[in-house]
């Protein structure tokens, strides 16, 4: 078991990182985002680079709302986990209600399931390891283990006692008003992990290896269909992109992949979270200055969703 605490700067300021690092912390979780955009209370920027300055393993939140949808929500998490890195720990969904007396609508008991293996999946199919946190009652009525999300890293919150819902869990919230040395506060929310699950944001990578990386051309998709490009990188500096110029590209994301010394298998560093390119702006991007990590790749993927076919990708040499 190990200890760790999750933080919005509304409620807590922490006023020294090493003294939180001494109290015993493994992990922290960050509110970094809240239904379309960021908390209310302001972004995670300090929180997660204090976090990191004292080594300390961080990962982002989201507190759900009724809207925009799943995929949306989870592209606005991503957002914030890539800008700040936080990839200490999985990114995470508050699947839970507003607070008593908000006059914001909140996803019904219903919904939440759906709601929760969509915005789950949309984070699995980016590359990135999801999460899901719900109270003991939730999660007895919603089951997030039978989900069918491999890898579902599960935080039940019950205080006083061990979760009892049925299936597994990774992470147990004990109390919501704890003391940290080096936060000020009403109370900290504590956790203990029964795993190491929740370490690492970014999939066990695997899945490009079997693939063919010999061209620098990308598949032509039908309109609306996602494709997915491998470039060998061979020193090449930047990514163009060559296509129809006659449509704007939907980009899910760009990943560096390689073998870099001392990880076993294939690492993946996301250089590019998705967004839309506009035709008669095509790029290039500078992938040397996106990541420092580059020379260590040796080959890039890019996803990518086209209202017209795509013709192809050029990686140009430098």
């Amino acid at each position: 078991m190990a200890l760790g605490i999750d933080i919005y700067r509304r409620f807590q300021t922490v006023t020294s990182w090493p003294a939180v690092k001494r109290a015993g912390v493994t992990f922290v979780y960050v509110k970094i985002s809240d239904g379309g955009g960021t908390p209310a209370g302001g972004r995670g920027d300090n929180e997660v680079n204090g976090a990191r300055s004292v080594g300390i393993p961080v990962g982002g939140y989201h507190f759900v709302q009724a809207s925009p949808g799943a995929a949306a929500q989870a592209d606005v998490l991503l957002g914030e986990v890539i800008r700040l890195g936080a990839t200490g720990c999985v990114p995470m969904l508050d699947l839970e209600d507003n607070p008593p007396g908000s006059e914001v609508p909140n996803i019904p008991d219903s919904q939440k399931s759906a709601f929760g293996r969509a915005f789950c999946q949309r984070i699995d199919a980016r590359g990135f390891r999801p999460g899901v946190y719900m109270n003991n009652a939730l999660a007895t009525l919603l089951r997030p283990d039978r989900w069918g999300i491999p890898g579902l890293v599960i935080w039940i919150a019950r205080y006083g006692a061990r979760p009892a819902a049925a299936g597994r869990y990774d992470i147990h919230q004990y109390s919501s008003s704890g003391t940290i040395p080096g936060i000020s506060a009403a109370g900290v929310d504590l956790d203990e992990s029964y795993t190491t699950a929740h370490l690492g944001a970014l999939k066990t990578p695997g899945e490009e290896e079997d693939e063919d990386m010999s061209s620098d051309r990308g598949e032509a998709t039908e309109p609306g269909e996602w494709g997915k490009l491998h470039i060998p990188v061979n020193g090449g500096r930047y990514l163009r992109l060559a296509s129809s110029y006659d449509q704007p590209i939907t980009l899910d994301g760009i990943s560096l992949v390689g073998d870099t010394p001392g990880l076993a298998g294939r690492d993946v560093v996301t250089v590019q979270a998705g967004g839309k390119v506009d035709a008669d702006r095509p790029g290039p991007w500078d992938l040397a200055g996106a990541s420092g990590a580059y020379a260590n790749k040796s080959h890039v993927v890019v996803r990518y969703q086209c209202a017209g076919a795509v013709k192809g990708w050029v990686n140009n040499r430098a």
